[in-house]
């Protein structure tokens, strides 16, 4: 299996909100990233398999809907780009918001070992209701 093909494995698994086969080609000490910015939930650093699993877990804390849709997949050598856009509605505010969002994964052994996420952590932040 191509680290593409591990990636799409990955989002097709969340949507069905199934876990475990979204993790299942990740490395046991993966490195997720995602911005530092107080005023979204899980902003930083977090690593090790269980502790990423559960930062996805949480999403439905945050969010009463939760969709990411990859667009388009880049590949070089370990490296997998992914344009992508999340729809979503906070479960607080019920506020909507749709926004692009760039994934860059890092493979090591046919497993993602580091996730780096960048989005507009403003936009995310307003619709939280954080701003």
């Amino acid at each position: 299996m191509s680290n593409v093909d591990a990636f799409k494995k990955s989002y097709e698994a969340f949507q069905r909100g199934d876990l475990d086969a979204v993790t299942e080609d990740w490395s046991d000490d993966i490195k997720w990233e995602n911005p530092n910015a107080s005023q979204i939930p899980n902003s930083g650093t977090t690593e090790g398999k269980d502790d990423v699993k559960q930062l996805l877990a949480d999403t439905p804390k945050y969010w009463e809907e939760f969709t990411v849709t990859p667009d388009e997949f880049f590949e070089e050598g370990d490296t997998v780009v992914v344009l992508a856009h999340i729809e979503a509605k906070a479960k607080e505010s019920g506020n909507e918001v749709k926004l692009p969002v760039v994934h860059v994964g890092r493979f090591e052994d046919g497993k993602l070992a580091r996730f780096q996420q960048l989005f507009d952590t403003a936009l995310t932040a307003e619709a939280l209701g954080r701003l």
